[in-house]
């Protein structure tokens, strides 16, 4: 239709180029007419060329529109665009980079860059976010975790990042319990051609050498992007480094009406393990302290592949399916402490379909999906040095089918919305053959419905208000007291599988966003009330994990805000700050028998607050300063005031220099050299810490092609 129309204006223009000039000669009678002639073509060449980016653009975006609400939804979102993760990011693990947005804390087990590194969001560990890329689910089935030491430099090859904090829109694979990240690769259709090389060098003897390119839109509507990354790592404390490769690639190809895309990455590293934080007394005298031997590492690689099928069935309306294959395997070290080290294997294959679907028809928007997945991943252990001879081997099964629905109406300035998903999980565990026990299944059913209303009180000021109701089934950790393997000797204390509950949330959420001028403001406010919520409130694991229990109600209440000011053509200052109650209301520890009443769980920080301001001070160059404050944390369940990580607030800067395609940056972390640490634990009523790396200094150097 676009074209018929462009056609008529340029025949149009010509007509009337030809009755201005008629009594002219006949070199200006052609001058005119080609005057008037090219503009129009022109025109209707760049529309025509727009038109078809975009169409390229929708097919390639439509599970990201399926699964990501937009900014007018009424959930608490933060994104995080390719300008934000090109200007600050240098390789570290994802958690670390996304600690500035809203709510977010982590810590490294390594003290910091890169390693084991951990995510919480409004105090909830990572395991109950949802986690995917491109709507492929990342979170692995049993454990419902994603380890990012496992793809190294991940960051790079995202467009953004979205982040929703509390219940949020339904999505593929496990539950978005206490909010998501979905992960944006670089898109095919719109990055032109061109490519950079990226090195990075700095503290601990940190180096990280990058390439990653773009074709651009080929003739014949193929485009490509692929990069590859290597990094070193001694890290901050004693024999944690990391050594590490990871490659990420993405094809596609786009017909008139049709798209057809691979994505795929790899990764491997190896990590001297820090697992084990360190007692208080050992860190003040050496802060670098790692408990574990230099000999204790472990090595894992993760693949993950997937192909994308993209059709438009009508204007406004687009359709897509997929599958993918998600592969991981390794092994590490635990040292027993009686001299010998055990050495535990993992490794799991992961397979998945799913399809959705994106109508926009004038006021409607709806969109669907349904998914489903089977997954299997086998446990050994043997003892070192004799890695053959196994003590056990034994397999746990993961299946899942879902689908959603979310439907979205607009009158006038209010906009309604609705999202319903029905999930089914079922585990299932094969022991060993010498265990002595039968295998042990279960399934779980959830149906989570989520309602919200937005409203445009006036251009500047914009309403919302959402409840959301979920569900989460155990992990494989839960489920079995955090044991690797059940036996006929443990058997008795861990089945059957319904002593561990699933857990449900009700989440509460209003929020407001205001623009003033070059000041916009957002903020909102959540009430999470938990059911069942399986809890960090049991003993220690080998690796220092608290063992997780049901408790029967527990809440998370609390305010977030988050500004920006364009001050300045050249300035831009940024901030957020989050502030939360959290409390479990009765609990019992077992190992005491001793029952508790209203206490703060774990690590969940009453107060963070994040501020930046970044000055262009000429063409050139690009000066950052940047603040972070975390309260204190607590690190028991018995609300003993002296069990905390004390709270800390750390400075960071950075400064640019960019000419050209060339581009150097230095950033220096911990800029004021603060004792500070962001986790750990309490045992027999000592504090023991994971430390914040000492003041560390990073250069990356960028040459663009």
């Amino acid at each position: 239709m676009r074209s018929i129309v462009n056609r008529f204006n340029a025949v149009s223009v010509v007509r009337r180029a030809s009755c201005l000039v008629a009594g002219g000669t006949l070199a200006q009678r052609v001058v005119l007419v080609a005057w008037s002639i090219i503009p129009a073509v022109v025109h209707a060449q760049a529309t025509a060329t727009d038109s078809t980016r975009a169409r390229r653009d929708s097919l390639e975006r439509v599970v990201i529109t399926a699964v990501r609400p937009t900014i007018a939804a009424p959930t608490a979102q933060s994104l995080m665009g390719r300008d934000d993760i090109q200007r600050r990011f240098a390789g570290q693990d994802a958690p670390l980079f996304l600690q500035s947005l809203p709510g977010l804390t982590s810590y490294s087990e390594a003290g910091g860059y890169s390693g084991y590194s951990y995510l919480r969001l409004r105090g909830v560990d990572q395991t109950r976010l949802n986690i995917s890329v491109d709507g492929v689910p990342l979170n692995d089935p049993e454990d419902q975790v994603l380890y990012f030491s496992n793809v190294p430099d991940f960051l790079s090859s995202m467009q953004s990042v979205q982040v929703q904090r509390g219940v949020g829109a339904s999505a593929f694979g496990t539950a978005s319990y206490a909010g998501s990240l979905n992960f944006q690769p670089v898109p095919l259709a719109t990055t032109p051609r061109g490519g950079a090389a990226e090195i990075t060098g700095g503290s601990f003897n940190t180096m990280r050498a990058s390439v990653q390119g773009a074709t651009g839109m080929r003739d014949g509507g193929f485009a490509a992007y692929a990069r590859l990354t290597k990094q070193h790592t001694d890290g901050y404390r004693e024999h944690s480094g990391n050594d590490a490769q990871s490659g990420f690639v993405s094809a596609a190809w786009f017909g008139d009406r049709a798209a057809l895309k691979f994505t795929g990455f790899a990764g491997v590293s190896g990590i001297r393990e820090a697992y084990l934080a360190a007692a208080e007394s050992e860190l003040t005298l050496n802060r670098r302290l790692n408990p574990l031997t230099d000999h204790e590492g472990d090595r894992f690689h993760q693949e993950m592949a997937s192909l994308q099928y993209s059709r438009s069935l009508a204007d406004g309306v687009t359709w897509s399916a997929t599958a993918y294959r998600n592969s991981a395997g390794g092994a590490f070290d635990v040292d027993f402490g009686d001299g010998s080290i055990g050495n535990y294997f993992l490794a799991h294959v992961w397979y998945g379909a799913f399809t959705a679907l994106n109508v926009r028809r004038g006021n409607l928007s709806f969109d669907a999906g349904a998914h489903l997945s089977d997954y299997h991943r086998d446990h050994a252990l043997a003892m070192r040095p004799t890695l053959s001879l196994r003590e056990y081997t034994n397999t746990g099964y993961k299946q899942e089918q879902s689908a959603f629905a979310k439907l979205a109406y607009d009158a006038g300035p209010w906009r309604w919305s609705a999202d319903l998903q029905l999930r089914r999980a079922a585990f299932r565990y094969t022991p060993d053959a010498h265990a002595n026990i039968p295998e042990a299944s279960i399934d779980w059913t959830f149906v989570n419905p989520k309602v919200g209303v937005t409203w445009r009180a006036s251009n500047d000021i914009t309403l919302y208000a959402s409840y959301g109701r979920t569900g989460r089934e155990p992990a494989r950790g839960d489920l079995f007291a955090g044991a690797d393997d059940v036996n006929a000797t443990n058997a008795a204390s861990v089945l059957p599988l319904t002593r561990v509950q699933p857990e449900t949330l009700g989440d509460l959420e209003v929020g407001a966003t205001w623009h003033a001028g070059d000041l916009t403001v957002q903020a909102s406010a959540f009430d999470m009330q938990f059911r069942n919520e399986i809890a960090p409130i049991g003993q220690l694991s080998l690796t220092g994990s608290p063992l997780r229990k049901n408790v029967g109600s527990s809440a998370r209440t609390g305010m977030e805000l988050d500004a920006t000011w364009q001050a300045t053509a050249h300035l831009t200052v940024t901030g957020n700050i989050a502030l939360l109650h959290a409390r479990i209301d009765r609990y019992t520890d077992d190992a005491a028998a001793i029952t508790y009443h209203t206490v703060e769980p774990l690590l969940s920080p009453p107060v963070v607050a994040n501020q930046r301001v970044e000055w262009q001070f000429s063409s050139e160059w690009t000066l950052s300063l940047g603040g972070r404050f975390v309260d204190r944390m607590r690190l028991a369940n018995d609300g003993n005031a002296a069990m905390v990580v004390p709270a800390n607030w750390l400075a960071d800067s950075g400064l640019t220099w960019q000419h050209g395609e060339w581009l150097v940056r230095a950033q220096v972390a911990n800029l004021l050299d603060a004792n500070a640490y962001a986790g750990g634990y309490a045992a027999e009523g000592t504090r023991y810490f994971y430390p914040v790396a000492s003041r560390n200094v990073l250069i990356t150097t960028r040459r663009s092609f």
